[in-house]
């Protein structure tokens, strides 16, 4: 022990494991953090080339309570370290027939917006705002946000009872086509699920809350891009005495009977630890890092994975101001392209796609003048049919004939700088399992406590975080699991006095914005 302090070991400095080391450091740990790479953030990481930034993982900030009740449990303010600013218009939706809708929270444009697509649409989305609120308030506060303690726990008769009022029991897109019949707005209420790498088709009616939190809360932005989010992390875990080692690979977690005893590094230095806490994926973790003979990941051959993306980072020479911050083009066959992703494995005909154009909400991130443009489509995971250096040329093309269908013919002209990552880039550099951008899938039997653990159940004092352990993937999400298991290792140690009451903090911001 270094100054009677209990030595914590973390594995990762993604936003899961930089968050949850500042918080044990903040409890009195003595934590070190090891990471392979040469700076925080994991997959919330960013790319600088010639004057252009770009976010390599997530573009968008929901839930912005999450972040004010992390930064509020450290004892500091959220706006000493990150500057959020509102998109709105939140983004613009194009259509394969031509169409095109704008999504924002001001209700009597989102209004117009609406009926100019389906008379009397505007009273049920009313509904399904009001119904989506219910989801997002309930799951934060009951469901997503607490620890469970198996199954018996989760469907406790007052568990169950929120489990059926968050509609968890049903089909996302199913339960949107109550409130809308035209299609179009069936697919622009619905396409959040891919937010966490999972199908509409699939995933609960739960998620019905992303809507929801898109134009009941609003999306945000954080000055400087997303990458801001794990640097305000690193600056107070470094503040609460986390001591940092960057490019220092972890070779594997060790293991003496049923515990965990601290970290071989790739260099064969040993570092003790009594709590050892793994950011890295978590199938990742099991199959590289620990000892199958100690402990093993239940069910590994029965686990769903999320969609991978085929990436396109550009850097654009003018600025090209007909598009949004957010823009969303949908391909033809809206379901059909789920199925191809999901459960034939291949790249949809028509993909459907996402493109970010920062800079015009922050033109600090491309050089005066000119734009960087970050498109992600919605892939397959790896999987022997696909070759990507066959599948990523095709994607791209696919990708511009259609941008200059949308009235951007000069676009890949335009082009100085050009970057691309495919699912084999998001396996090897952050170490994602089948080179699944979001981890674990996220349907009904892996959600709650069907979800792989955040606490091993064989070795006590090995603990996890991040997308693939509970409760799930996405940045507010991880947030949540760096509390939750800093509450599991609080418990362990018997230092459960300043376990914090599951959303109590940040809350006002919300439910005045609502």
């Amino acid at each position: 022990m270094r100054s009677g302090k209990r030595q914590a070991v973390v594995v990762g400095a993604g936003v899961g494991g930089l968050a949850a080391a500042a918080r044990l450091a903040h409890q009195g740990f003595d934590v070190q953090l090891f990471e392979k790479t040469d700076g925080p953030g994991g997959r919330c990481n960013r790319l600088q080339v010639d004057g252009f930034t770009w976010d390599i993982g997530p573009t968008i900030v929901l839930m912005p309570e999450v972040f004010q009740e992390t930064f509020a449990a450290l004892g500091r303010r959220l706006e000493d370290y990150l500057t959020f600013l509102r998109c709105d218009p939140n983004y613009r939706i194009h259509y394969r027939d031509g169409s095109a809708i704008t999504f924002t929270s001001e209700l009597c444009a989102m209004g117009r917006e609406l009926e100019r697509i389906e008379p009397g649409s505007y009273a049920r989305y009313l509904a399904f705002l009001a119904q989506g609120r219910t989801q997002y308030r309930t799951s934060l506060d009951h469901l997503v946000g607490r620890n469970y303690e198996g199954i018996s726990d989760y469907f406790a008769p007052s568990v169950l009872k929120k489990i059926f009022q968050v509609r968890a029991h049903r089909r996302m897109y199913a339960d949107v086509s109550r409130f809308f019949q035209d299609e179009r707005l069936r697919a622009a209420m619905t396409f959040q699920t891919m937010y966490l790498g999972v199908s509409p088709f699939a995933s609960p009616a739960v998620y019905g809350l992303l809507p929801f939190t898109e134009l009941g809360v609003g999306v945000w932005f954080p000055k400087g891009g997303l990458y801001a989010i794990p640097l305000a992390l690193e600056k107070v875990a470094r503040e609460e005495g986390v001591r940092l080692h960057y490019s220092t690979p972890v070779k594997r977690i060790l293991t003496e009977g049923s515990r965990a005893v601290g970290v071989e590094l790739a260099d064969g230095q040993v570092v003790k630890a009594d709590v050892v806490l793994c950011n890295a994926d978590l199938p990742y973790a099991y199959e590289k890092l620990l000892d199958p003979g100690v402990t093993r990941l239940k069910r590994a051959e029965k686990l769903r994975y999320t969609s991978s993306g085929y990436m396109l980072y550009l850097g654009l020479r003018r600025r090209y101001e007909g598009l949004h911050h957010h823009n969303v083009v949908f391909g033809n066959d809206y379901k059909g392209s789920f199925d191809d992703i999901f459960e034939r494995f291949r790249v949809p005909d028509d993909p459907s796609f996402y493109v970010n154009a920062p800079a015009h909400t922050d033109p600090s991130l491309a050089p005066p003048g000119k734009d960087a443009l970050y498109i992600l489509v919605p892939v397959p995971h790896q999987h022997p049919g696909l070759d990507w250096k066959v599948e990523g040329p095709k994607v791209r093309a696919k990708v511009f004939r259609r941008l200059a269908e949308l009235g951007y013919p000069e676009l890949e002209q335009d082009i100085e700088v050009e970057r691309v990552y495919t699912p084999d880039d998001w396996a090897s550099t952050f170490n994602l399992a089948r080179g699944s951008a979001f981890g674990l899938a996220q349907n009904f039997f892996q959600i709650g406590p069907f979800r792989p653990a955040n606490q091993d159940a064989r070795v006590r004092n090995l603990f996890f975080v991040g997308a693939s352990t509970q409760p799930g993937t996405g940045l507010p999400t991880v947030l949540i699991s760096a509390r939750l298991v800093v509450e599991r290792i609080l418990t362990w140690t018997g230092a459960t006095d300043a376990v914090a009451e599951p959303g109590s903090a940040g809350r006002g911001v919300i439910e005045e914005a609502a």
